[in-house]
């Protein structure tokens, strides 16, 4: 599941406010001050959820929520506004916000209602003993990858590591990310432990159609060839 949030929100006191809340809660927080910058990160990050206050400086919040429902954003939307009237929160659902909270409000209703929102909008997965990729097949129960159907043994880390990858595939993931996901840590463990991991299991998948890619300065991403899927 994707449980990033951001927030749009111009009070900078707010805006910190909420992030360290929810950072606090297990979430991935990004946020902004305006629409413009909003509507680029809304973009860049692809939220789970939005936050989105309406009184914002430039181009408002209704404004913003009208344009990317109108783009086909479909992420669920919750705005947080001093406009409490009713028409405002009329206008608000109308124009396809998932849920309306007026300010001033109370930090644990909000916070159960994003976690209601996200529950909704990613119902948990039906529970598999596999994960399939195009031309890869990773058998979580015993513990085997097939690549092409050619059998490729795995050993400690290399097999916990390549279970987060292909449940992330094309994704760039930061050394930090893998040692908190994969080595469940988030000490001050050398990341190059995790360099050392990757280096072994990209050995193993060497060929044309998959690659663990290393990002300069961000970590590792593994692309599946388009080729692979044709």
């Amino acid at each position: 599941m994707n449980e990033s949030i951001l927030i749009i929100e111009d009070d900078p006191k707010l805006r910190s406010g909420l992030m360290d809340n929810l950072a606090f809660e297990g979430y991935r927080v990004s946020g902004t001050w305006n629409a413009v910058l909003g509507e680029k990160m809304w973009h860049e990050v692809n939220p789970a959820l939005v936050i989105l206050d309406l009184m914002l400086p430039g181009k408002n919040g209704f404004r913003l929520l009208r344009e990317m429902r109108a783009k086909g954003a479909n992420t669920p939307v919750l705005i947080l506004s001093a406009r409490g009237e009713e028409w405002d929160k009329v206008k608000g659902f109308r124009l396809g916000c998932d849920d309306y909270v007026a300010k001033p409000f109370s930090i644990m209703e909000l916070l159960e209602r994003i976690r209601a929102i996200i529950k909704r909008s990613f119902p948990p997965e039906p529970i598999s003993d596999k994960i399939v990729l195009p031309g890869l097949e990773l058998d979580l129960v015993n513990q085997e990858l097939k690549i092409d159907q050619k059998m490729i043994a795995l050993i400690g880390q290399q097999f916990e590591l390549m279970v987060y990858f292909m449940r992330n595939p094309g994704r760039v993931i930061s050394r930090k990310e893998l040692l908190e996901k994969v080595w469940h840590t988030s000490s001050d463990m050398s990341t190059r432990t995790v360099d050392v991991h990757v280096a072994a299991l990209r050995k193993k998948l060497r060929t044309g159609a998959f690659q663990i890619e290393a990002v300069y300065k961000a970590g590792y991403r593994l692309n599946i060839n388009k080729a692979a899927t044709k």
